[in-house]
């Protein structure tokens, strides 16, 4: 359905420009125009070249050039301009430019530029620039700018730059720059440069740059970030703004900054906060280890300049009369080298524990571990390290302040890549 909107509109709009062009050489060349249906009261002057039309009052008018006031039940046709104040049951069509009020019940289409208020029941369609205010059920296309308020039921549609406001239930598209705001109800696209604001419940896309800011609740896109982005997931191929979501990803940059829980960066001088870092500084390792919480543990570390965060689960124990439970933790510390092969480092750790049968010996279906640490790591060569970590852990049902558990905890481990 919204595909056929939309080539609708383009046909419209391509029907506008092999209209305008003869319109104008009738201007240029004086030819008569073709006589067509007038059902109307006019008041011309034609004296002028091309005569002009004060008054049109009646059912459907053909008419040169509107310069005051038209009111039609059906359909108001102007083959040149039209200024002042047109109304249509149906359709408002001006060969040229309209500046002014329009307002019908379907569409307001014009050749050339469309300025002032103009409010359709469908569409409104301007061959070149749009300028001013308007509404419409289904949307607003226009061949070239839109400069002004634009508010369209389903989308907006300019070819060329866009400056103001534009509002609509699914998507407003700009071909070139957009400066101004963008609110979709879906997304909003423009094809070359951001320098204004888009907001969005899915995406918003800027094909060239954002200098601007973009916000959605899903994703934003764009080549080269220069400004901000917020939503769920942020992707530039270039980064020197900001990026604040769940996962952001960026390829090469200046500096740029990532704040969530998953940043991914080929810049190696990004800065980046969250709770994984991955940029070309960062050395990923896989930990395994066991201890007396811990039977068995399986975890992936990103460890960069001078901080790491981990990943990993394992079966947790509480004691010797209970069986194992399945845990999920994270981890995040700080390191500083001793020597060449011997460093130190502290962490504090979040766990998860599902507390399988264990539920059935007094215990909660799940719960809650904090573990702070201090660790020592010698690397045995350049793919293999060791460590041993002790700590304190407090164990707790989610929702409550009773403590289930709390101890010492000692853990050891080999350390690969």
């Amino acid at each position: 359905m919204k595909l056929n909107l939309i080539m609708a509109g383009f046909v419209s709009a391509c029907l506008l420009f092999a209209t305008a062009s003869p319109l104008q050489a009738q201007s240029r060349h004086k030819r008569e125009l073709k006589k067509r249906v007038n059902l109307a009261l006019n008041v011309t002057n034609k004296k002028k070249l091309p005569p002009r039309t004060y008054l049109n009052l009646g059912l459907l008018s053909n008419y040169d050039y509107l310069s005051g006031i038209g009111i039609n039940a059906l359909s108001s046709v102007t083959h040149f301009h039209s200024k002042g104040f047109q109304v249509a049951g149906l359709t408002n069509i001006t060969g040229l430019n309209t500046a002014g009020f329009q307002l019908s019940g379907i569409a307001n289409v014009t050749g050339g530029n469309a300025k002032g208020i103009l409010l359709g029941g469908l569409m409104n369609i301007s061959g070149r620039d749009m300028n001013g205010f308007a509404f419409s059920g289904i949307g607003n296309m226009s061949a070239k700018n839109n400069r002004g308020f634009i508010i369209g039921g389903l989308t907006n549609i300019h070819s060329g730059n866009s400056a103001g406001m534009m509002l609509s239930g699914i998507a407003n598209v700009t071909r070139q720059t957009q400066s101004g705001l963008m609110i979709g109800g879906l997304m909003n696209a423009s094809g070359d440069t951001l320098k204004g604001v888009q907001l969005a419940s899915l995406t918003n896309i800027a094909g060239k740059a954002n200098n601007g800011v973009q916000i959605s609740a899903l994703s934003n896109i764009t080549v080269a970030n220069r400004g901000m982005q917020m939503a769920l997931c942020n992707y530039s191929a270039e980064n020197k703004g900001v990026q604040i979501g769940f996962a952001n990803l960026s390829g090469k940059g200046r500096k740029g900054l990532q704040f969530g829980l998953f940043n991914l960066s080929a810049d190696s001088l990004v800065h980046q906060i969250g709770c994984v870092n991955i940029s070309p500084r960062t050395h990923i390792q896989l930990l395994i280890s066991s201890g007396n919480l811990n039977k068995a543990n399986v975890a992936v570390r990103f460890k960069n300049k001078c901080t790491y965060t981990e990943l990993g689960g394992g079966a947790y124990f509480f004691n010797l009369d209970h069986d194992l439970s399945a845990s999920a933790f994270y981890r995040a510390g700080v390191y500083y080298p001793l020597c060449s092969r011997l460093e130190i480092s502290a962490d504090a750790s979040y766990y998860h524990i599902e507390t399988l049968d264990n539920k059935h010996k007094g215990y909660p279906a799940r719960v809650y571990a904090l573990q702070p640490r201090l660790n020592l790591e010698f690397r045995l060569s350049r793919k293999v390290g060791v460590f041993a970590s002790g700590g304190y852990a407090w164990t707790r049902q989610y929702g409550h302040n009773h403590t289930f558990d709390h101890k010492g905890t000692f853990e050891a481990g080999i350390v690969l890549f």
